[in-house]
C-alpha cells in the first residue's frame, strides 16, 4: 500500500522538475536576447595602400561610418573601429554600429585614415557607400594628395574640400591630446579634459561668430570650416609645444594649462 502512495508522489515530483527545469530554459534565453540589441549590426571590409611602405610604429587605422545626409552641417559618426598596425596591408576591419541610424533619410558613407604620433599619415580623399559589397577603402598619402580645393569650382565643392581640411587638423591633433594625457594622473587628466572642452566651445562659437559675415549665404559652410581648420592646427602646434616641455619648466607644463584660459 506504501508503495503504491510514494510511486504517484515521485512521478508528480518528476514531472514539476522538468517543468521548473524547462521554464528556467525559456527565462534564461529571454535573458540572453534581451540583452542583445536587436538593432546591432557590423560592416566588415579591407582598407588599403598603394604605396610599398611598412607603417610608422605606433600608428592606428581609424575606420568610421558617418552619416553625410545634411549638407550645411558636418557628417556625424555613426561608429568608428581603430585597430593598432604592425604590418603591411590589406587591413581587414570590422565596425559595428547600430543599423537604426541608417535608416532614411539618413546617407551613411564609410570614411578611413591611419594616425600616428605625429598626425595624419594617410587618409581616403573620397567617401565610400557604406553598403557597397566587400567595401575597399584606398587610403593616399597625405603628402603625396593634391590639394582637391584648388580645382573646385562649385561653392559645394569648396564647402566639403574646406569640412576635409577640417577633418584631417582634428585627426592630426587627437594623437598629440592621447599624448598628453598619458603623462597625467587621472585627477589631473580629468581637468585636462575640461580644458580641451572649453577650447572646442572657444573655438565653436568663434566660428559662429566669424562666419556671420557671410549668413545667409551658401559660403557660410566654407568660411565656418576653413576658421576650425586654421584654429584646430595652431591648437595642435601649441600641444606639440607642451608634449616636448623640459623636464621642470613649470610655465610650459600642461598642469599649468588647466589654470589658463583655453
Amino acid at each position: 500500500m506504501a508503495h503504491q502512495l510514494i510511486n504517484p508522489l515521485l512521478t508528480n515530483v518528476r514531472t514539476h522538475h522538468r517543468t521548473i527545469s524547462r521554464w528556467s530554459g525559456y527565462l534564461a534565453l529571454a535573458c540572453v536576447m534581451q540583452a542583445l540589441p536587436a538593432s546591432a549590426a557590423f560592416l566588415e571590409g579591407e582598407a588599403v595602400y598603394r604605396e610599398r611602405i611598412m607603417p610608422p610604429p605606433n600608428a592606428v587605422l581609424v575606420v568610421s561610418l558617418q552619416d553625410t545626409a545634411r549638407a550645411d552641417a558636418p557628417a556625424t559618426e555613426l561608429g568608428s573601429v581603430r585597430i593598432r598596425l604592425a604590418a603591411g596591408p590589406p587591413y581587414r576591419w570590422r565596425l559595428e554600429y547600430d543599423e537604426r541610424m541608417t535608416a532614411a533619410p539618413a546617407r551613411p558613407v564609410l570614411r578611413a585614415r591611419i594616425e600616428t604620433l605625429a598626425g595624419l599619415w594617410m587618409t581616403t580623399d573620397t567617401v565610400l557607400p557604406a553598403f557597397t559589397p566587400a567595401p575597399v577603402l584606398q587610403l593616399r598619402s597625405v603628402a603625396a594628395t593634391a590639394d582637391p580645393c584648388a580645382s573646385a569650382s562649385t561653392q559645394a565643392a569648396l564647402n566639403e574640400c574646406a569640412y576635409e581640411s577640417f577633418l584631417a587638423a582634428s585627426a592630426a591633433m587627437s594623437p598629440r591630446l592621447r599624448q598628453i594625457e598619458s603623462t597625467l594622473t587621472p585627477p589631473k587628466r580629468t581637468a585636462w579634459r575640461d580644458v580641451q572642452k572649453a577650447w572646442l566651445t572657444f573655438r565653436t562659437q568663434s566660428c559662429q561668430f566669424e562666419s556671420n559675415a557671410v549668413e545667409g549665404g551658401s559660403a557660410r559652410p566654407m568660411v565656418q570650416w576653413q576658421c576650425a581648420a586654421r584654429m584646430t592646427r595652431e591648437r595642435t602646434a601649441a600641444l606639440a609645444r607642451l608634449a616636448s616641455c623640459p623636464e621642470g619648466d613649470i610655465a610650459c607644463s600642461p598642469h599649468s594649462t588647466s589654470k589658463g584660459a583655453p
